[in-house]
């Protein structure tokens, strides 16, 4: 046998078996591409083969289907593996509690149709909040738009998921026009409490609070949580319940720097203070990466270190490159991205589009693009498509990251830090902060290079900043040719 453990092929390294010879509750805290996904198949290979752990008494648990379905093709084991709803779904079937799952889009519809709808004075309200100098019929069909309806939606998550209630914002100093607009968005909330009534429903959030209601044990002697810097405090809860009822070990794996769900209600401060939650924490760091080069480690780190609470990390690469990022400012959007793609496919076929937004991929093709699901096409040649947020555990030798400018819906994106969310749900970050997290997601998708678009006349603080860091220490500053 090997020293060290050999998992889909790869050897893991000395500080991956840290986590593989722990006996006690733990916190793995990752940097991008440090092997993560092989550290938990490993402890799980390890539990199951050495420990003499029974399959059935392992509970795996991880933020999206994705991430599950992933772990689930790379296991050897049948164990169980959930998303957090998947695990409240089971809890509720097992107490067979009767419900209905209330649509998706329930929430932004009620949304939208109670701002299509409402008087003249909650119009003139929102114009005057929003600090924009248009008709209501204009904003209607805006950008705007489209930011507050984002921005109601994630006030009404993290007023959720972080079990809020009246006696929170008792004391919180607040502006009339920002009371008067709290009343409107609870007005909101009450009718959508209201829809969901009536029809039994329940949506994602609350399945992960009924079920934490309801007495359950499934003797899982091992919890293994993955991604779990993007927790909430209900679904805390819920595994505090199970790690209690069980008597489990609980691992999490995570990285800080790649805490981007706060929109849905994750809170950072979860992760961070994670040995406040559970006893006996042992805190195991992955420090070698193999995804991205040195360099451009050195680069995104010291971009992401500017938010303070970040925890700190000393991140390793046998990699090295001279030109891990390249800038492309340009004047037409589209034939922008149509000269980058042309240059790419001279040199590969694996690269990634990214945008900030859905949205802003439509204003970068014509007819000459294809579009379908998450791959567009180009010049009879496919390349992968996401949102920043969906690419988050992918990686494509080159990555394009488009729409890098000072907008609105730009990135960073300047509705998602609006002043009313940072007062009522303070977390003491600095602007921008989870922006800035998301923004290091997308420049290290890459295993070669990243590329930087945006608008000559008006790149975004982010592009600013990273190319003072990349003079700094690079010595250069390197565009698309």
């Amino acid at each position: 046998m090997s020293k060290n453990y050999i998992i889909n092929n790869y050897e893991l390294d000395d500080f991956q078996m840290k986590l593989i010879n722990s006996r006690n509750n733990s916190i793995v805290i990752a940097g991008a591409g440090a092997g993560k996904t092989l550290t938990i198949l490993g402890k799980v290979k390890y539990l199951i083969e050495n420990d003499k752990i029974n399959p059935s008494e392992i509970a795996l648990i991880s933020f999206t289907n994705a991430s599950t379905n992933d772990i689930k093709r790379k296991l050897d084991f049948n164990i169980n593996v959930f998303t957090f709803h998947k695990l409240a779904i089971e809890i509720l079937k097992r107490n067979k509690l009767d419900y209905n799952i209330c649509p998706d889009k329930l929430l932004s519809y009620i949304i939208n149709e109670y701002l299509q709808t409402c008087n003249k004075t909650n119009q003139k309200l929102i114009l005057k909040f929003l600090k924009i100098n248009i008709s209501y019929l204009q904003f209607l069909k805006s950008q705007q738009f489209l930011a507050f309806n984002k921005f109601i939606t994630t006030f009404i998550n993290l007023w959720k998921t972080n079990n809020y209630n009246y006696d929170n914002i008792k004391f919180i100093k607040l502006t009339k026009i920002e009371k008067k607009i709290l009343t409107m968005i609870f007005n909101i909330y009450h009718n959508y409490i209201i829809e969901k009534a009536s029809t039994n429903s329940y949506d994602f959030d609350d399945l992960i609070i009924k079920a934490t209601q309801i007495s359950f044990n499934f003797n899982f002697k091992y919890i293994i949580i993955d991604e779990f810097q993007d927790t909430s405090f209900i679904r805390l809860n819920l595994i505090k319940e199970l790690w209690k009822k069980n008597n489990s070990k609980i691992i999490v794996v995570g990285d800080d720097w790649q805490s981007i769900y706060r929109f849905s209600g994750c809170d950072l401060n979860i992760f961070i203070n994670f040995n406040k939650y559970f006893n006996n924490v042992e805190t195991i760091k992955l420090v070698n990466t193999y995804r991205n080069s040195q360099e451009l480690i050195n680069i995104a780190s010291e971009f992401v270190m500017k938010n303070p609470k970040q925890i700190e990390k000393d991140l390793k690469s046998s990699i090295h490159s001279t030109s891990p990022l390249i800038f492309a400012p340009y004047i037409k959007k589209v034939d922008s991205l149509k000269t980058i793609l042309k240059h790419l496919h001279t040199i590969t076929n694996d690269i990634m589009i990214l945008t900030r937004n859905n949205q802003d991929i439509y204003e970068y093709i014509d007819k000459d693009f294809t579009l379908l699901n998450n791959e567009l096409t180009y010049n009879n040649h496919s390349n992968k498509f996401y949102t920043v947020h969906k690419s988050k555990g992918l990686e494509s030798e080159y990555v394009i990251l488009l729409n890098c400018n000072n907008e609105i819906l730009g990135f960073p994106n300047q509705i998602e830090n609006h002043s009313l969310i940072d007062k009522i749900f303070s977390n003491n970050e600095i602007k921008f902060a989870e922006e800035r997290r998301l923004f290091y997601v997308a420049i290290t998708r890459c295993k070669k290079q990243t590329i930087l678009v945006y608008n000559k006349n008006n790149p975004s603080i982010f592009i600013k900043e990273i190319k003072r860091i990349v003079k700094k220490q690079l010595g250069k500053i390197e565009y698309l040719k």
